[in-house]
């Protein structure tokens, strides 16, 4: 990170041990890695006195880095009060010297960036992925990443986000996200600091305007000695709309390195916090711990941004308490050093990567590219048999397994991303050790960063099997779309009538369906808002499948019959991506089913064999 160009870099380290110094030359041609190509690193060991050795040990690196401009970047922002003083929690002395004003701060987080970034490499390199990693969007500026220098290079933008809140606004109790209310006091409901966050980023403008990822520091956060309280923060992660956001208050950056020769004294440094500053959690009472959780669990709520969910270990949980072990190989009263395998909770769990390894952020140009069409695809469920096959037009990347809400275990697709997999429900239930009356669910995760979960999947199959008076045992798929609304099921006449005529009735949703049979009977479903139109059936056709888009309500719906006439596109483009709906291979459709109200709330199919 020390330069970003053409470049020769001198490293003179020291050590008191050769196995810390072979160590450390690792960890920090770990975090060099990302620097603009080409780069010619020396790192030159002095090595100590009691072994007679003068002459300096030297090793050259030339590494080579390829900026992935195609991806997007994740932006690094600061959020300040519109009467910010600019100014942290920040023990005196580091006030004194002006390591606690916004340029301090600024060199901060560019360099916990870089430090996520390293760490990322590493963990995506040890399971097997490469050093893929998301890039920060740079521009050519000062860098500060070393204190040897600060020419001109390609480092990463700190973006300053000024809200129109005022600091005391910010810091108001009430958005406080360890605020714990008293009992029987009524909640305000006020605007929380993410959605400040998120409106000061839409206010911004360009390029907070589109698709992006960030990482926003809360520069005015402060810690309240009378109310045990840091106020002006919140630990959340997430997304709505384009925006994609992780937020962390600043209160621990104090302890944070400004530049890469900072990060092992920070990471060592054993000092006391004082009763004025804050210890998050209980576990930040000095420096070095508080320079762990403050990078470590920002770079958590990064990852809630990037799509992940809490975890059963590592940085999705609360592993970050380790993060300085990546970088050090000493830790303040451990008497041995901290090795690879002693880096406990510091890393990512192996589903987090599978989720990243497809993630926009991370892709390299020689991934396959994506199907555009299906590339938001929805997850469908299908039972068959004792089994649930699940489809996904854009590629099933992974598949989670939860006992009453506790991971369990998980199967995933790192080469090839099946477009069809079968779960055999009671393989499944046996291997987790499921036990009658536990909830089993099964996540599904696509290539597109899309999920859906098969909630209760025994129930599941029991629900989804019904004897029908005309045509015996039927299955139903599950449904897109919201559960709100009545149910409904529609059977398709299989003996003295056939579907004649479908009305569909549409504007920017699916409103409502009628279908006529043959016979001159009909039933309706839903609302009859929106314009009508009619999709006309001869006696050779039945149909065989469903085009939808859903989200909240069904979008829009298009009809095809087994001649492949279609009733054209009806209702809105709103919702998920297309998703067809067509019986599994050896059966066929007969009916359909859902939740209606004024509106198709959800939709499936009904499917049985095919009758030979």
């Amino acid at each position: 990170m020390a330069e970003r160009g053409k470049a020769n870099q001198n490293l003179n380290l020291q050590s008191q041990s050769p196995i810390i110094k072979r160590h450390s030359h690792q960890s920090i041609g770990q975090c060099l890695t990302h620097i603009s190509s080409p780069n010619e690193l020396t790192f030159t060991f002095n090595p100590p006195h009691h072994l007679n050795q003068t002459t300096p040990a030297t090793t050259k690196f030339l590494v080579n880095y390829l900026p992935l401009l195609q991806n997007p970047p994740l932006h690094l922002a600061i959020l300040v009060a519109a009467d910010s003083d600019f100014v942290i929690d920040a023990p005196t002395e580091k006030r004194k010297s002006g390591d606690a004003g916004l340029e301090s701060v600024k060199e901060k987080l560019r360099c916990a960036g870089y430090l996520w970034q390293a760490f990322t490499a590493e963990q995506m390199h040890r399971n097997g992925f490469g050093r893929r990693v998301f890039r920060l969007y740079e521009e050519w500026q000062p860098d500060t990443m070393s204190n040897q220098e600060t020419s001109l290079r390609e480092t990463a933008k700190i973006y300053i986000i000024r809200t129109k809140y005022t600091k005391e606004e910010l810091l108001d109790p009430d958005r406080a996200q360890q605020y714990k209310r008293p009992p029987g006091t009524p909640n305000p409901k006020k605007k929380d600091l993410f959605a400040i966050f998120m409106e000061a980023l839409r206010d911004y403008g360009p390029p907070f305007d589109r698709q992006c990822y960030v990482a926003g520091l809360i520069l005015d956060s402060h810690y309240d000695p009378a109310m045990d309280l840091i106020r002006g923060h919140a630990a959340l992660g997430g997304g709505a709309d384009h925006i994609r956001l992780g937020i962390f208050g600043s209160h621990l950056t104090h302890a944070w390195p400004r530049c890469l020769e900072q990060v092992v004294s920070c990471f060592q440094d054993d000092t006391n916090i004082t009763q004025d500053l804050a210890n998050d959690n209980g576990e930040s009472y000095t420096w070095w711990k508080c320079c762990n959780i403050g990078i470590g669990a920002m770079l958590h709520e990064v990852g809630h941004a990037l799509t992940l969910p809490h975890s059963k270990s590592g940085i999705m949980s609360r592993g970050y308490n380790n993060l300085n072990r990546t970088f050090t190989v000493k830790e303040p009263h451990r008497n041995t050093p901290v090795l690879p395998q002693d880096e406990n909770g510091a890393h990512w769990h192996r589903c987090d990567v599978m989720r990243l390894r497809f993630h926009p952020c991370f892709r390299l140009a020689t991934d396959p590219s994506n199907d555009h069409d299906y590339k938001h695809a929805y997850p469908t469920f299908w039972p068959v048999d004792d089994s649930v096959l699940v489809k996904c037009m854009a590629g099933i990347s992974l598949i989670e397994v939860k006992l009453d809400d506790q991971f369990q275990t998980h199967f995933e697709f790192p080469d090839e991303q099946p477009h069809e997999w079968r779960l055999q429900i009671d393989h499944i239930k046996k291997q987790v050790g499921w036990k009658n009356g536990q909830r089993l669910d099964i996540a599904i995760i696509t290539t597109g960063q899309e999920e859906h979960t098969l909630v209760d999947a025994h129930s599941f199959l029991e629900t989804h099997r019904n004897l029908y008076p005309d045509i015996g045992l039927a299955l139903k798929s599950g449904t897109l779309g919201s559960s709100g609304g009545s149910k409904f099921e529609v059977i398709f006449p299989k003996s003295n009538a056939h579907v004649s005529k479908v009305r569909i009735n549409s504007g920017i949703f699916l409103d409502g369906l009628k279908f006529y049979w043959s016979n001159k009977k009909n039933v309706s479903i839903g609302g009859k808002g929106g314009s009508a139109s009619k999709f006309e059936l001869t006696k050779r056709e039945k149909l065989v499948s469903l085009m939808v888009k859903a989200g909240i309500y069904v979008d829009g719906i298009e009809f095809k019959t087994n001649l492949g006439r279609t009733s054209g596109w009806r209702g809105g483009m709103g919702g998920c991506e297309l998703t067809v709906l067509s019986a599994p291979e050896g059966h066929e459709m007969v009916g359909i089913h859902g939740t209606a109200g004024s509106l198709i709330d959800s939709i499936g199919i009904i499917y049985r064999p095919v009758q030979h």
